[in-house]
């Protein structure tokens, strides 16, 4: 099988490289990913400037544009013709309603749209569970081998999110579970902060808590949330990859969003 690699963490992130040298070792593999991190860049694609194209190695392929842009040049300009598309691993996962925004899951949405069958490998984190990405690797193989005996729709891909296990756990007794997506948003919030490019804007003390920002003064906002305490319905995604599963959902692509 000839499989097109790509990401949206960069050509030389470890679960990348790690999926691809395993890969390699039965099929016949190429990667086109991004040449730096394209995190929730969703499905945006570069029209208006030209790519930096740079080949690193015989196999390897390096762009300055997003995943969705990865596959485009691969198929069209790079003339490579894929079996399958596999976009990840990524670092994180990609469950719910994050499925729009992930650089990751666009990948596979591109291939898709373009005809190719493809799917999208996350790996779920943990601060407090270190990783092995050779490990994650074989796990994504280990339902790689399960997912790809199923019949795909046309017009659908599929979305693996692989569980946070230790990296010592090398038995494959983790389930596979197909399901739905988590339709529950993230909850999120913005945090003021000082904005330290404005003329006159001082830092906060840190016992005064900074009120929000008006026309009148100049500040910056910080993204946050907590990812571990996110809606989960039971028997979606982020529910069954949170208690330990692999979840893999099948995906439609536009106009379904997920």
């Amino acid at each position: 099988m000839k499989i097109l690699l790509t990401n949206d963490d960069g050509y030389d992130a470890e679960g990348l490289q790690c999926l691809y040298a395993l890969l390699s070792q039965k099929h016949e593999c190429v990667v086109v990913a991004p040449d730096r991190g394209r995190s929730c860049c969703s499905q945006a694609v570069t029209t208006g400037e030209p790519m930096s194209l740079h080949a690193i190695g015989t196999s390897v392929w390096s762009l300055s544009g997003t995943p969705a842009d990865c596959v485009r040049v691969a198929l069209l300009h790079l003339g490579i013709r894929p079996d399958l598309v596999i976009s990840g691993v990524n670092h994180g996962g990609n469950l719910g309603v994050d499925i729009i925004y992930s650089g990751t899951v666009a990948a596979a949405r591109e291939a898709c749209l373009m005809g190719v069958p493809s799917i999208a490998i996350s790996q779920y984190m943990k601060r407090e569970i270190t990783r092995d990405w050779n490990v994650t690797a074989s796990r994504a193989l280990y339902v790689l081998e399960t997912v790809l005996q199923k019949v795909l729709p046309p017009k659908t891909f599929w979305n693996i999110n692989l569980p946070a296990l230790p990296p010592e756990r090398v038995e494959m007794d983790f389930q596979i579970r197909f399901c739905e997506p988590e339709t529950q948003s993230l909850d999120f919030s913005f945090e003021v902060v000082p904005n330290a490019e404005s003329p006159g804007q001082e830092s906060a003390p840190p016992d005064v808590e900074l009120i929000q920002p008006n026309r009148h003064m100049p500040a910056s906002v910080l993204y946050k949330s907590n990812y571990q305490q996110r809606p989960r319905s039971p028997g979606t995604d982020v529910d069954l990859c949170f208690q330990g599963d692999a979840s893999v959902s099948q995906l439609g692509n536009f106009p379904t969003l997920f």
